[in-house]
């Protein structure tokens, strides 16, 4: 039996599954819109303005508080600590430290830690990104 025509047709159907899995995309934005990793999810625990921030041997205490009541939002006011290992993201994207937080400036978190219900969160920083103002 002649196993060429058998190789052939594999190798065929090899090479149009690779032309076809190379035309698919990565992710779930349709075609041409840019995904920026860098910016906030939609959903996370708060986002708001920094209305105080304390600082204490290297780790800073923000209280936070919502805009409005969001879907998008988990509590409408959080007390965050945030250590030096917080990744910090400013709004070009790059890490920023902890003395470049300051009162007034929007903010979304994703906590560790719980709070009461929808209302108030307390916990420490996992990720933090400062917004553009509004």
């Amino acid at each position: 039996m002649d196993r060429k025509p058998i190789h052939k047709g594999l190798l065929g159907l090899l090479l149009l599954s690779a032309l076809w899995l190379a035309g698919c995309q990565t992710g779930t934005a349709p075609a041409g819109t840019p995904v920026n990793r860098n910016q906030a999810p939609q959903r996370v625990d708060i986002r708001g303005s920094i209305i105080t921030t304390r600082y204490n041997e290297g780790q800073v205490m923000l209280e936070v508080e919502a805009f409005a009541p969001s879907p998008d939002s988990r509590y409408d006011r959080a007390y965050v600590l945030v250590l030096p290992t917080s990744q910090m993201l400013g709004p070009d994207g790059q890490s920023i430290s902890l003395s470049e937080l300051r009162m007034g400036q929007n903010v979304a978190i994703l906590l560790r830690g719980g709070g009461k219900g929808n209302f108030v969160g307390l916990g420490v920083a996992r990720k933090l990104w400062v917004e553009d103002n509004f």
